[in-house]
């Protein structure tokens, strides 16, 4: 079922002027770029182009007759996953149908505040509904496609499977990784010396219910920004470590797809569109304009 238009700001900052062709909307990237996505880059002055529709919609405030950095974050933040969906379904040869254009903008004229927006945030709103679908409508990969993407990269399936140990210092750390290394099992060095709460009894491992693995947009979103550095890092079956963090230190183990496959196939299998396409952003080759930060894979931000 394809929801209704929405409206919301996030939503609004997505597309720029790609309009219904949903074909890539920039070019070669250069220094003149407000961002780039594996070298197809947009252009700053659209960037600035589209902001000042933004503004003039009321879908943000200007200061000094420029919209405010951390809404220009929130805007290119979603201007680069819209380009990285673009470049993605086609890596993945993945078509827009349609019948899905039709629905989006049915929907989007049964909308009575739609007509009164510019044509370019039109234009914005319907290509965000149009990619939302698509994404939504995505099957996943075979089995064998699914193990080797997580077995290259966990991060790549959108799904991580972490076990972790804590302590408070750098030394403690490094004694970890040395009684792993002896042979030691990693839930028992957990329950022996992590100072995380509960870790007796888990092993350190940081379950979803009683699923092993979470989504890695949903540890994007809920854990240390250097925590989970290190566990993008983190090669299957390999504690890694010391991961410095606002908690201590940390040695993180990325369980190997055999021990994690029900649960890794089961959260791709839920959904695949977007769970792949953040694995495919904190992969991909994304640069940002210094005047607003950098871009950061392992968290999928500008920070």
């Amino acid at each position: 079922m394809i929801k209704s238009l929405r409206t919301s700001r996030f939503a609004a900052a997505l597309a720029a002027t790609c309009l219904l062709g949903l074909t890539a909307c920039g070019s070669v990237s250069s220094s003149s770029d407000a961002f780039s996505v594996n070298g197809t880059g947009y252009a700053e002055e659209d960037f600035n182009k589209l902001s000042d529709v933004l503004i003039s919609a009321g879908q943000f405030t200007a200061i000094n007759g420029k919209i405010k950095a951390e809404d220009a974050i929130v805007v290119l933040r979603t201007l680069i996953r819209y380009e990285a969906f673009l470049q993605f379904i086609e890596e993945k040869n993945v078509k827009i149908l349609e019948s899905d254009k039709a629905e989006v903008l049915k929907n989007a004229n049964a909308d009575e505040k739609f007509p009164t927006y510019p044509k370019e945030l039109q234009d914005v709103l319907v290509n965000f509904n149009i990619a939302d679908v698509t994404l939504r409508k995505m099957t996943p990969p075979a089995i064998d496609k699914i193990e080797k993407l997580y077995s290259d990269s966990p991060a790549s399936a959108g799904v991580l499977c972490l076990s972790h140990i804590l302590v408070k210092t750098e030394a403690e750390a490094k004694t970890v990784l040395a009684d792993l290394k002896s042979g030691t099992k990693f839930a028992d060095v957990a329950a022996k010396k992590s100072i995380e709460p509960g870790a007796d009894k888990s092993g350190g491992a940081l379950k979803n219910g009683d699923s092993d693995c979470q989504t890695l947009v949903k540890l994007q979103s809920s854990f240390d920004p250097d925590f989970m550095r290190g566990a993008v890092d983190a090669k299957p079956g390999v504690p890694t470590g010391p991961i410095k963090s606002a908690f201590g230190y940390h040695v993180i183990l990325s369980h190997p797809y055999e021990k994690v496959k029900t649960s890794v196939l089961a959260i791709v299998k839920d959904d695949p569109g977007n769970n792949l396409l953040a694995g495919y952003l904190s992969s991909a080759d994304i640069t940002v304009n210094s005047v607003y930060g950098t871009w950061d894979g392992a968290l999928g931000t500008i920070k």
